[in-house]
């Protein structure tokens, strides 16, 4: 717990690394995105630098980093002389692509079934300062440090015109660097036998999301597989190039709501005189130690969204879950720590021409079955509600890079407030937007924390951190 909220104050290095999303710009019949403009597959250099001026005067949403990746082929690959004909206009799969973008157009008389490939990679430089060290968490007091954040990629095709599939892979330095129950540190360095037995450091996958869809009909689809969970609006646009700021909210990074499930998701839209509706109801292992393979406890968990998207630029969204976790057995003859949790959140987002404004509050409860109450150093956790939110603004120019100055503010109090009960926290930064595929970004934090909250306690943390990201 304590590990992971600290790397969500010092470390933007996260797949869903800080964000907030864009402008929405719906299609029709199409399920709301958080924002993107059409035609980015356009085949002529005019074209793709229409496309390019969109994007930059726009903040992509998760489906644009397909966009921001055709543009950036069109314009490398089709010469002037070459036209090729915008693809015609198609109901998006899901929230989280755009087929159309990608060529595949289930509506388009000749099927295109060719596999998609994608994906974004970010790098940072991280300086903070703390009040003093806390081992082994904040070994130093003072940091500077360089780091590569992401680097996801993206594998997308049409099976039939009703059918689709998509996974995304995150390709990490994990484990190394991560803590040990006796507080020392985990090394993956390892001797090459094929170069003299030179050191190399190996590392790991995450599977963020592999999953198969089928639309029954024109406004309901069916979802099978490990996808993230539909709520809010940080979330399921968690791509770095296609979000505004460096570092997570707590609310977020904290996961109230379980980042990813594996199960079913049922969703869906539909529109009307203007106005979107947007639909989700899921069913899945919930949380859990092997929540990807199996359901340790036979208990399923439930949830769903519902969101409208009004003509004025305003979209209201409210999310619910509730489950029980159930952790692996680690102790023989110990019982793992299992507890019942609901999370219930509502969020709202206001685009107006340059102006973007974004906030969620979410809240979480969890009650601990008998006899598996988790033991902490500072005693047995305790039943409780955690409660946050977070108010972000920004706007975008026309020039200097589509320079957009942010800024957002956010206030967490956990349920265990042994650790502490409450901290909160100011961030301003600038985003730059050079070209559709790439944004340069910096960030200010100032984080607190009210008198006898360890390991703040009355104090403040300071960090700065800088980003490039880009889509291939």
């Amino acid at each position: 717990m304590i590990r992971a909220l600290f790397s969500s104050l010092i470390l933007a290095a996260s797949a869903g690394s800080a964000l907030a999303q864009a402008p929405a710009q719906p299609a029709p019949d199409a399920p709301p995105t958080d924002g993107g403009v059409d035609g980015a597959a356009t085949g002529d250099l005019s074209k793709a630098a229409d496309v390019a001026a969109e994007l930059a005067n726009t903040q992509p949403a998760g489906d644009d980093l397909s966009k921001a990746a055709d543009a950036t082929a069109e314009v490398a690959s089709v010469p002037p002389a070459a036209p090729v004909p915008a693809a015609p206009a198609a109901k998006a799969s899901s929230d989280d692509i755009d087929l159309s973008a990608l060529g595949l157009d289930p509506a388009a008389a000749a099927f295109d079934d060719k596999l998609n490939i994608y994906g974004f990679a970010d790098v940072g430089f991280l300086a903070y300062h703390f009040p003093r060290p806390i081992p082994p968490v904040i070994p130093d007091q003072d940091t500077k440090t360089f780091f590569l954040g992401n680097l996801n990629l993206y594998l997308a095709k049409n099976l039939t015109p009703r059918v689709r599939t998509l996974s995304e892979i995150r390709f990490t330095f994990l484990p190394n660097d991560t803590i040990n129950p006796d507080g020392t540190f985990i090394s993956t360095q390892a001797n090459d036998a094929t170069e003299y037995s030179r050191t190399v450091q190996w590392g790991a996958i995450i599977i963020e999301r592999a999953y198969v869809e089928y639309d029954l009909t024109d406004h309901l689809t069916i979802r099978g597989g490990h996808w993230l969970t539909p709520y809010g609006i940080w979330n399921i646009d968690h791509g770095s190039p296609a979000i505004i700021a460096t570092l997570r909210p707590y609310i977020i990074g904290q996961e109230f709501f379980p980042e990813h499930q594996t199960g079913l998701d049922l969703f869906g839209n539909h529109t009307e005189s203007g106005f979107t509706i947007g639909y989700h109801l899921t069913a899945s292992n919930g949380r859990g130690g092997a929540e990807a393979q199996s359901d340790i406890d036979s208990k399923l968990a439930f949830g769903g969204r519902l969101e409208l998207d009004t003509p004025w630029g305003i979209r209201l969204g409210g999310s619910y879950y509730r489950g029980r976790y159930t952790a692996l057995e680690t102790t023989a003859g110990v019982s793992p720590e299992t507890y019942l949790e609901a999370a219930y959140g509502g969020d709202l987002q206001f685009d107006h021409g340059p102006l973007h404004i974004q906030a969620e509050a979410i809240g979480h409860d969890r009650h601990y079955a008998s006899g598996v109450r988790a033991l902490t150093p500072a005693g047995f956790k305790p039943d409780g509600r955690d409660v946050g939110y977070y108010v972000l603004a920004g706007y975008r120019f026309d020039h200097l890079w589509s320079i957009m100055p942010y800024a957002y503010y956010q206030d967490y109090r956990p349920i265990d407030p042994a650790f502490f009960s409450r901290i909160w926290s100011i961030d301003a930064g600038l985003n730059f937007r050079p070209s559709p595929s790439m944004v340069l970004k910096a960030q200010v934090n100032y984080a607190s924390a009210p008198p006898g909250s360890a390991p703040l306690d009355n104090g403040a943390t300071l960090q700065f951190t800088a980003q490039a990201s880009w889509v291939f």
